[in-house]
């Protein structure tokens, strides 16, 4: 073997002291992750049904598929339909992988087309989605008497009084964006605190419908109101059809120029992702990784499949590269494209 000098052999140590480091440093992060708990943050209140019901199924099968099986502590953190949570994540919580959240399906949207636009509180693209428990399908539902009974009459004019939460709600964005594309004359009555506040609205008769109310929830707290007539979806909101709505007419079948389908495609993306968990950004790929699989596993498991059908909970598992994706390309849509759906997220 040629002689080294005192130099190159100096160098060659240095090089090799760089990977020992290297290899430890990931011997380390692997063995300090998962930690020994993981919270599980939900965006919203315990109210019984919806993101809180989700995230708590979720966190009872999530640690299982986790190296260590770390206990998975859900945690309620409610505020401004979520984004009090987004936030926090975004800029606050542990880049470790130890704290993930449940957040609304429009936080992802929300820094582009919605109220806070123009803040900058949050950059979606940055945030690491780990995926969704449903691939959310929204209706247009009205009621028995009212003015209109059919999607034609609604499409021909006929004007129809249907509920809102306020500006920031996806049943006043939906609404105002159906009159945009389609030229319906909806007008939303905003103030109700939800959307059980709206249907007893609407089962008294005070207004016509509702645009922008979940199957997945209507299906079961409305189940005697459809099946007897008092209430009938007349329209499906979203970007796939319902596989129990083969019959339902999808929005996009109304909607001909690329335009309009491309500002369509904006607003209502956002019921691709219905009930989104995300990680801050940040966090070491290999972590983000392992969060992932877990979440696949765990959506996959036939225990947390059973829960769910024993609480009549819809699931519709969309992967977190799939929604990464998603937002990503967009975040690229056109200017006028993004400044027309703003104005409509606006209720302009």
């Amino acid at each position: 073997m040629p002689w080294m000098g005192a130099a190159p052999l100096r160098v060659a140590l240095y090089a090799l002291l760089i990977l020992l480091s290297a290899g430890a440093a990931t011997q380390a992060q692997k063995e300090s992750f998962p930690p020994k708990q993981i919270k599980l943050l939900i965006g919203f209140s315990p109210t019984g049904y919806g993101y809180d019901t989700y995230g708590r199924l979720l966190a009872r099968h999530l640690g299982k598929y986790l190296p260590g099986n770390p206990a998975i502590l859900p945690q309620n953190r409610p505020g401004a339909g979520s984004l009090n949570l987004a936030n926090y994540i975004y800029n606050a919580a542990p880049r470790d992988g130890s704290e993930i959240g449940i957040v609304g399906r429009g936080v992802a949207m929300e820094p582009l087309i919605g109220a806070t636009a123009s803040q900058g509180m949050l950059d979606a693209r940055k945030l690491v989605w780990l995926g969704s428990m449903n691939n959310e399908v929204s209706g247009f539902f009205v009621r028995q008497g009212a003015p209109a009974s059919s999607l034609n009459e609604i499409l021909a004019g006929v004007p129809l009084q249907v509920g809102s939460t306020g500006a920031a709600g996806d049943q006043q964005a939906f609404t105002i964006a159906l009159n945009s594309l389609l030229g319906t004359r909806l007008k939303p009555i905003a103030g109700y605190p939800g959307t059980q506040e709206i249907m007893l609205a609407v089962e008294r008769g005070e207004l016509d419908g509702i645009v922008g109310y979940s199957w997945g929830v209507a299906r079961v707290g409305s189940r005697e109101a459809l099946a007897s007539g008092r209430l009938k979806i007349v329209m499906q909101l979203g970007l796939q059809k319902h596989r129990e709505l083969p019959d339902v007419p999808m929005l996009d079948e109304f909607v001909h120029s690329a335009a309009d389908h491309q500002v369509l495609e904006l607003i209502f993306s956002r019921q691709a992702m219905g009930r989104p968990l995300v990680a801050p950004p940040g966090i070491e790929p290999s972590v983000a990784t392992l969060l992932r699989r877990a979440f696949d596993q765990a959506m996959h498991d036939p225990q947390l499949i059973a829960e769910a059908a024993k609480m009549d909970l819809e699931l519709g598992f969309f992967s977190g590269e799939d929604v990464q994706s998603l937002v990503a390309r967009l975040y690229q849509s056109p200017p006028e494209v993004i400044a027309r759906a703003q104005a409509i997220a606006a209720g302009n």
